[in-house]
């Protein structure tokens, strides 16, 4: 705090920017990229228009920004590798509820290069290369490709484009299954 009990500029600008990424997050994930605008994000972070192109350039580079992967995967993939399978399932499991939005948020909003691009980007550095960097054997990068793709789809029929039938089904049921699935794509083992 300066003499004058205020906080000092830079602070007060970044929690004026933690505002704007959160509410750009939470609209994102729930509304999509094309039906959300500056201006809604604008009002529900508090600030003018104008702060939130100031801090992020503009709307598309503030959702490139927010819409980015969650800590907890990367913890994830940094636990035991015979227990990845499972274990991501049940992250996506417990997502089902709305903790996809930011997936279903970049797939609808792909059709903008920039948007596909950092998809594309982020599912190769966040699984392909850490996966395929703790596996073993000559197709490793393969199977990361392969797991990989395996997860997006679960995703997909979760958020994307829904399946009832996967909805109502008990997440234990699908942890079950699909990581044991995914399991045997990364190690060859349930």
């Amino acid at each position: 705090m300066d003499d004058k009990g205020t906080r000092p500029r830079a602070d007060r600008s970044a929690k004026v920017k933690d505002a704007i990424r959160a509410a750009a997050t939470a609209m994102f994930a729930e509304e999509g990229y094309h039906a959300t605008g500056v201006r809604d994000i604008a009002r529900t972070a508090g600030v003018d228009p104008a702060i939130v192109i100031r801090h992020f350039g503009s709307k598309e580079g503030l959702f490139l920004e927010t819409m980015s992967l969650p800590p907890v995967w990367r913890e994830v993939f940094d636990g035991p590798v015979d227990q990845v399978g499972h274990a991501i399932t049940r992250l996506i499991m417990s997502g089902r509820e709305g903790g996809l939005g930011p997936y279903a948020a970049l797939i609808r909003a792909s059709d903008r290069p920039e948007v596909a691009e950092k998809l594309r980007r982020a599912l190769i550095e966040d699984f392909v290369i850490p996966l395929a960097a703790r596996l073993d054997g000559e197709d490793a990068e393969l199977r990361a490709h392969l797991f990989t793709a395996q997860v997006q789809g679960l995703m997909d029929v979760l958020a994307v484009r829904p399946d009832q039938f996967l909805l109502d089904t008990p997440a234990d049921v699908i942890v079950r299954w699909y990581g044991a699935a995914l399991q045997r794509t990364l190690t060859g083992a349930p």
